[in-house]
């Protein structure tokens, strides 16, 4: 078969077609006559097919049960449209069900001209099926009775006014917003403001919005409708989990702009509706969310709506870094080594002096859970019972940045640690992260034995992804092909 390829389409593949490749995505473009001129191995694995079988031939020979009317790719070579995050569902041959979220969007030569259309997606089945179980854990989960609550360490008067000022805020029932960078205990404090209202007895959920595809985001809090769309479940969204207690927002400024719309309408109304429903519910809660950035600079880039900003600023608590309250290191180092203690299968005695000052010197980037990793590192570690003789750091916590409330993350020297890092002295950060990542890739290759798709596994990306890396480090390594 004659497969004709506009010359402009065809550089244009030659420049970016690896690109495609290292993505991990599904890709693929069509010519003008519909017909496969690329089809990267991601789209392949998806629609359970060999790219020699797909490459030169039409898209309805390739999938004889697709309609022509029906399908995305040929309707924007038809009529020139695109379509953005369209949701699809299809059988592959082996009767696996694929719930298809892509983008679609036709390409035009210099002359203006259709002279092909490309697409690419994802498939969410995998993120339906763990979110329908997560959703019936959930249930379960917060329909039991809550256990002891972690108590919050402090020995200092800025911890102290934080705490009187979300005892205050817990009587009322007005939204509350916790600053606070990375590490600080910002759900911990939500957990505090809960549990000192007249909610206690009623649910706490948590939701990290970072932790979930965009696309998953609003479904997992507002729950899902049979039918409402293609493999469709009922499901309870956390809103109605949380009906009658409390909801904590973890990370909004991971929250698409919508979304956030969304969530403005819920605390103004005290409505939602569920995705793909046509009834409008209510639930009784109340909203708690945590930012680790600056909130006014969010607003400046448009990540944060500021009419949403201003609702929810009313109960706005600022956790101040443990940089800034020294004297809450030392207790807490001494809570963490009692809590801790059994992790080190030996007797560990209190820090000798030399110690204490070493925990008093550092900047703690990372904060309260960074001191709570290194004394449990520490512990782990430690070689003989005794006084804890040495604090062992990790050589990543050397780029973590600082940020304040009103102004946007800044680097901040970090101080010695009395550790040699084994990066470069006076190395870059990027040359830091490069030394890191060329580690990474060499102890995932040797634990894989030089299997490509086991190591690309092992780091959570493509084995395109794995081989440019490879290349672009100068690794020799007897890699192999194969799949396991």
């Amino acid at each position: 078969m004659d497969v004709e390829i506009d010359p402009e389409l065809q550089a244009a593949i030659k420049i970016f077609g690896h690109f495609f490749d290292v993505l991990g995505q599904p890709f693929s473009v069509l010519n003008t006559a519909g017909q496969h001129i690329y089809y990267n191995q991601e789209n392949a694995d998806l629609d359970e097919c060999q790219r020699k079988d797909v490459l030169g031939k039409h898209m309805l020979n390739v999938f004889p049960s697709i309609r022509a009317e029906d399908n995305e790719m040929l309707k924007a070579l038809k009529y020139g449209e695109e379509s953005i995050n369209h949701q699809k569902s299809y059988f592959t041959p082996s009767g696996k069900l694929i719930d298809y979220q892509h983008t679609t969007v036709p390409l035009f030569n210099s002359a203006g001209e259709v002279m092909g259309v490309i697409e690419s997606g994802q498939d969410l089945s995998r993120f339906r099926k763990l979110q329908r179980h997560l959703s019936v854990l959930n249930e379960k989960l917060f329909s039991k009775e809550k256990g002891e609550q972690p108590e919050i360490i402090h020995n200092s008067d800025a911890m102290q006014q934080v705490l009187d000022r979300a005892a205050r805020l817990a009587a009322s029932n007005v939204p509350v917003m916790v600053i606070g960078e990375t590490g600080t205990g910002k759900e911990l404090l939500a957990n505090f403001v809960h549990n000192h209202s007249p909610r206690r007895h009623k649910p706490f959920i948590a939701l990290n919005c970072g932790a979930l595809p965009v696309t998953l985001i609003e479904s997992t809090l507002f729950g899902t409708v049979k039918g409402g769309f293609t493999g469709a479940e009922n499901t309870r969204g956390y809103l109605e989990l949380a009906n009658g207690g409390t909801l904590f927002l973890d990370e909004l400024n991971a929250l698409p702009i919508d979304v956030q719309g969304k969530i403005l309408r819920f605390l103004q109304e005290k409505t939602f509706w569920k995705v793909g429903g046509s009834k409008e519910l209510k639930a009784d809660i109340r909203i708690i969310v945590a930012m680790n950035e600056s909130p006014y600079e969010m607003i400046r880039q448009k990540r944060l709506r500021n009419d949403l900003f201003y609702r929810l600023e009313i109960g706005m608590v600022v956790i101040p870094p443990l940089r800034d309250r020294k004297d809450e290191i030392i207790p807490l180092a001494r809570h963490f080594m009692v809590k801790h203690q059994a992790s080190s299968n030996m007797q560990v005695y209190p820090f000798p002096a030399s110690v204490e000052q070493q925990l008093l010197e550092y900047d703690w980037p990372g904060n309260v859970r960074m001191l709570e990793n290194v004394i449990i590192r520490s512990l782990i570690l430690q070689k003989k019972p005794g006084p804890l003789n040495e604090l062992i750091f990790n050589n990543e916590t050397d780029i973590i940045p600082h940020f304040s409330a009103e102004t946007q993350p800044q680097s901040q020297p970090q101080k010695e640690t009395g550790r040699e890092s084994s990066f470069s002295q006076g190395a870059t950060l990027t040359d830091k992260l490069e030394e890191y990542e060329h580690q990474l890739l060499i102890e995932a290759l040797k634990a894989s034995q030089g299997c490509v798709a086991k190591a690309a596994r092992a780091l959570g990306v493509s084995r395109g992804a794995l081989q440019y890396k490879v290349k672009k480090h100068n690794i020799m390594f007897n890699l192999e092909e194969k799949r396991d």
